[in-house]
């Protein structure tokens, strides 16, 4: 189905996460930390990141908007007991963000908001760095479509 980044520190989350994922039909790839998410995406870029905010020394609404503007970040669904109003407003800044989920949360829940998520965030969008990108601002700039 698509091949996932699951960024989350808590190894028991990604554990069960990443095995009814597997079990769902999508590939999965795991990181720890946004470092080493990071160097998963320099790898290979996935279809869809599941990224936590909170992730101990390290947070998401630092390090998101980074590999924004440095032109790493793909579609993002941020998946997070620590989303607050405030939180939200600043993710939606972001286009790479194609929605939340707080958790606590059900796998069939989650497994239907990545798809909603998949479906807003065609294969054909690529995240290319803005003109501003001190602004932590990114654009997206569609393929060329054939007629």
């Amino acid at each position: 189905m698509a091949d996932l980044l699951l960024v989350d520190n808590d190894a028991r989350i990604v554990e069960l996460v990443a095995f009814f994922l597997r079990r769902s039909g999508h590939a999965v790839r795991t990181a720890g930390s946004f470092a080493a998410a990071r160097a998963e995406l320099a790898r290979a870029r996935p279809d869809l990141v599941l990224s936590d905010l909170d992730l101990g020394a390290e947070r998401g609404l630092e390090e998101l908007p980074r590999l924004a503007r440095e032109g790493l970040l793909p579609p993002t669904l941020v998946v997070s007991g620590y989303l607050d109003r405030a939180a939200q407003l600043e993710l939606e800044r972001l286009p790479a963000i194609v929605g939340v989920l707080a958790k606590p949360f059900d796998l069939d829940v989650l497994v239907a908001r990545i798809a909603e998520a998949l479906a807003q965030a065609p294969a054909a969008g690529r995240a290319a760095p803005a003109a501003d990108a001190d602004e932590g601002w990114v654009e997206l700039a569609p393929e060329a479509r054939a007629p």
